[in-house]
């Protein structure tokens, strides 16, 4: 009878070390997966803060780029206004083309909703283009002697 009860304390103790070892290792694991979420979100804070910051400069350079070109269209419709018939012929629709692409481009920067890195990135490069080609079909006419 003895060793009956002994036999079923040593059942009892192993199952409590068992169940023991097991509740500290469950609990280490949510532990572990807290951290790890709170990890985590610190990353996309940055990650955030980090895109907001880059798209505040992209935005800024954008509209002074936007506000160059307005100016420089301005400059060329006076130009136009002034110059004999020939240049007025040749340019007046080009200008007018040139004009409506920047205020599209103005439009758009100020539209743009972050959707993603790559989404991001190739919306960086297209507008950069687009305005780069604005800016240089402008300076080209303004180049242009009547």
């Amino acid at each position: 009878m003895k060793n009956k009860y002994t036999f079923l304390t040593a059942i009892a103790f192993s199952a409590l070390i068992l169940l023991t070892g097991c509740n500290n290792n469950r609990e280490k694991k949510v532990e572990d997966a807290k951290d790890n979420v709170k990890q985590a979100n610190e990353e996309l804070k940055a990650a955030q803060t980090e895109y907001d910051n880059e798209w505040q400069i992209f935005k800024d350079d954008a509209e002074l780029k936007i506000s160059s070109n307005e100016k420089n269209i301005e400059i060329l419709k006076e130009k136009i206004d002034k110059s004999n018939k020939k240049f007025k012929t040749k340019y007046e629709k080009k200008v007018s083309e040139l004009e409506q692409k920047n205020i599209e481009l103005k439009k758009k920067i100020s539209e743009y909703k972050y959707d993603g890195k790559d989404k991001w990135e190739d919306f960086k490069k297209g507008f950069s283009k687009d305005i780069s080609i604005i800016d240089k079909a402008v300076k080209d006419i303004l180049a242009k002697k009547d």
